[in-house]
């Protein structure tokens, strides 16, 4: 049966015939990932109107990665590399996010959205993990390393990631700079890098949600990659 995965996603100022213009941008390797379980993927981006959000129609949501959250919405004012700010896509995102957890609809959030997650539940953030003092691994390596392992994560046992994934510790890229500091409410964590970082939270209730801090979408071959979208498209 085909279903309606949404997946949020941010802006990007891209050349076009009218000229640059924000356009709302995807990987499109999420859609083939919805596509090749025979599901439909629905791109959401920054909405104007947020009284209109309700995604009870749909059968799962993603929440992408991006640039960073306003710490406003954790009760902090900006730090110096706190950016790529969206206001608008902060809110929408928190919008889908209270609309799934109202309609128990299945959610994955990957990397921002993760943070993401965690903020909605009350949770805050680490602005940046070097200055945090976590300097033992460098978590920000993106473009020719998008693709590559950069340090292994070890899950707890006891989780609902591990039931899904079934080892307990395996090797995943690494695309950010800020991470889950205190836990939010209803939400336990998963996973943790050899320094510390939290890389995987979920929902101790009866919604159905997944946060990760790694980008599976990069990972096209990576048997965990295809163990979380089996998960997210069934």
């Amino acid at each position: 049966m085909n279903k309606l995965i949404a997946i949020s996603t941010g802006t990007k100022s891209v050349d076009m015939a009218p000229g640059n213009i924000s356009c709302a941008v995807l990987n499109n390797d999420f859609i083939k990932l919805c596509n090749g379980f025979g599901n439909t993927a629905v791109v959401i981006g920054p909405q104007e109107n947020l009284s209109s959000i309700d995604i009870s129609k749909f059968d799962a949501l993603i929440i992408s990665g991006g640039g960073d959250i306003n710490p406003k919405y954790y009760g902090e004012k900006i730090g110096e590399k706190t950016i790529r700010i969206n206001d608008e896509r902060d809110e929408t995102e928190l919008m889908l996010l209270q609309s799934a957890e109202d309609n128990n609809i299945k959610t994955l959030a990957i990397c921002r959205g993760q943070q993401l997650l965690n903020v909605y539940k009350g949770g805050n953030l680490y602005q940046d993990l070097n200055d945090s003092g976590f300097i033992k691994i460098n978590h920000e390596k993106p473009f020719e390393n998008a693709r590559s392992h950069v340090h292994s994560v070890t899950l707890d046992k006891k989780s609902k990631l591990y039931n899904l994934i079934g080892i307990d510790n395996f090797e995943v890229n690494s695309i950010h700079h800020q991470a889950i500091k205190n836990v939010g409410k209803d939400l336990s964590v998963s996973a943790k890098s050899p320094d510390g970082v939290i890389e995987g939270i979920e929902t101790t209730t009866t919604w159905e949600a997944l946060g990760i801090q790694w980008h599976p979408e990069n990972m096209l071959e990576d048997e965990i990659t295809n163990k979380l979208f089996t998960w997210i498209n069934n």
